[in-house]
């Protein structure tokens, strides 16, 4: 059949609409006619794409030859400029539709780099032809798409990746086959400048053997082992890793802040709008506080950036681990008003109000959002000021409808973290009612951005 493509889903896909419903078609974009199949006549119908009859204006030859196969940046084929148009609508469309938020907001902040700004890979390992490869799967299935280069990794990260597969080929290395519990799983690399962390994640092998040969490798600081034998991990990194060689953890520099990190350890991974983020919220705090509390806050990055904002800093964070690299980040920065402590950010945040006031707090959720208790606890409390920083526009716009309540919504930002995908890090400045309500100098244009860093 033959359908109008409108608009752009959550997911990148098109939709258009047949008998009134929506129909979902991966593969195309808004402004595109297309013939298509319908292949799920369920309450949002599924197309499947045989043809694009018109093109968008916006769409470009894809600069990645795995992009087909792959299906991970559903937007690659656009204009950068008409990604950012996308993800606003998206943004503005959860907003008014899960919180009834009608104003315009600001441009989406692009991001200075729309290639090689993933300072992390996490990637299967297969056998193909003999040989380990790493592969991807494909959005919503379990069938692997080879890969020998994605684009938007860091460049650095490639090559490391790619000289530990050699390695690993060398010492005739399997990938893992869970009845003999043997084989490599996964290969997770991060890093920085000049260093560079590797975690191989395999059965019960012993890779002591391989240690020489990957000291060779250029900018590999640490080489880990997580060995993780469970048929259908939920998560793959195992908790405990066993140090091959080199470092326990990568130093990195953000804004004027060092930052050790652990394997394990969360961080953006597009370094430099993760920095541009950190920045803006700590703008948006317009005097110094008595008291700023984050919640989720990881390894404490954010809190480095507002260190000069409150008397006091006090992290919460569930993870142990994370809340230990978040102390040593505090002492190697040499602040030490700074609090972490490992609790539940809803108990956490009772403890607290009931015997001192919190001034701003700053928090940045799963994509699941703000759980129910933190969401009662933050309606019976008078906290001035809240910064949600949020990576999920869906579950950001629930939360506000239910924040309104009692606070005022002063300014909403949206990001691009991850160029060529639908993905939109937000950023929500939030008054107290019954606070005076304040106007929010900072207010970013993407456009006027976008053509600074093109300049």
């Amino acid at each position: 059949m033959k359908l109008q493509i409108v608009k752009a889903g959550i997911n990148g896909e098109g939709i258009g609409f047949y008998k009134r419903k929506p129909v979902f078609v991966e593969g195309c974009f808004p402004g595109e006619t297309i013939d298509c199949d319908i292949i799920d006549e369920g309450r949002h119908c599924r197309g499947k794409l045989k043809k694009i009859i018109q093109r968008s204006p916006y769409r470009i030859s894809s600069p990645c030859p795995h992009s087909f196969k792959c299906g991970g940046c559903t937007l690659i084929d656009l204009e950068y400029e008409e990604q950012l148009r996308i993800k606003k609508q998206l943004l503005e469309g959860a907003l008014y539709k899960y919180a009834e938020y009608e104003e315009e907001i600001n441009d989406i902040v692009p991001s200075p780099k729309q290639f090689s700004y993933r300072n992390k890979c996490n990637l299967p390992v297969i056998e193909h032809n003999g040989k380990l490869v790493n592969a991807l799967y494909k959005q919503g299935s379990n069938h692997p798409a080879l890969i020998d280069e994605c684009i938007v990794h860091d460049e650095k990260v490639e090559k490391i990746r790619k000289r530990i597969l050699n390695v690993l080929n060398h010492h005739h290395l399997k990938a893992y086959y869970h009845k003999e519990k043997s084989g490599i799983r996964q290969l997770v690399i991060r890093g920085f400048e000049d260093e560079y962390q590797a975690v191989i994640i395999s059965g019960n092998d012993d890779l002591g053997n391989m240690i020489d040969d990957l000291k060779k490798i250029r900018d590999l600081t640490s080489v880990y082992q997580g060995i993780n034998i469970h048929k259908n991990p939920v998560n793959m990194m195992p908790e405990h890793l066993k140090l091959l060689y080199g470092k326990k953890k990568i130093e990195m520099k953000t804004g004027d802040y060092r930052l050790c990190l652990s394997p394990q350890a969360f961080f953006q991974l597009n370094h430099d709008q993760a920095s541009r983020i950190y920045r803006d919220v700590s703008e948006m705090i317009d005097e110094r506080k008595k008291l700023i509390v984050e919640a989720y806050c990881g390894i404490g990055a954010i809190s480095l950036y507002l260190h000069d904002k409150a008397e006091r800093l006090i992290g919460i964070e569930i993870i142990e681990r994370a809340v230990k690299d978040a102390k040593d980040n505090a002492r190697i920065n040499h602040y030490d008003h700074m609090e972490f402590i490992c609790d539940d950010a809803s108990k956490a945040l009772r403890k607290i109000t009931k015997n001192e006031k919190i001034d701003v707090l700053v928090v940045d959720p799963p994509r699941t959002g703000l759980d129910d208790e933190l969401l009662t606890t933050l309606l019976k409390t008078k906290i001035d000021q809240i910064i949600y920083i949020s990576c999920n526009p869906s579950t950001l716009g629930k939360d506000l409808s239910i924040l309104q309540k009692k606070y005022h919504i002063a300014s909403i930002q949206g990001y691009d973290l991850f160029p060529n995908t639908p993905h939109v890090e937000t950023v929500c400045l939030l008054y107290h009612q019954k606070k005076e309500f304040i106007s929010v100098p900072y207010e970013p244009k993407g456009e006027e951005y976008l053509q600074l860093i093109n300049n």
